[in-house]
């Protein structure tokens, strides 16, 4: 009985990996930190692409899996050194723990 309750929670349990919510989090103080234009009426999407090409690079430079890019941020990634790529996955990872822009702003430098 208790290695069928195990088992049927284990199947509950999110399938999410880490990196994918490491890099949602530090794609939404990217989101929310950064200065965006209001002017233009694809300044919405103009944003919102850009967020989702930074939450594809920040896993591709964390599991190296490129499928998610599109062909832009596939072209960013590939001409990619590994310091850029090392850099990158600090900067998320300092981005996902904070939680003001003050704070998002020293994770840039």
């Amino acid at each position: 009985m208790r290695l069928f309750l195990v088992l049927a929670l284990a199947g509950c349990q999110s399938r999410v990996k880490h990196e994918q919510e490491l890099c949602a989090k530090a794609a939404a103080m990217f989101e929310r930190c950064e200065q965006w234009s209001s002017e233009g009426s694809d300044a919405k999407l103009e944003r919102e692409m850009a967020v989702d090409r930074w939450r594809g690079i920040c896993r591709a430079v964390f599991t190296g899996e490129t499928k998610q890019l599109g062909p832009d941020a596939l072209g960013v990634y590939a001409n990619m050194t590994d310091d850029v790529k090392v850099s990158l996955r600090a900067q998320a990872e300092c981005t996902a723990k904070i939680t003001s822009c003050f704070e998002y702003a020293a994770c840039s430098r």
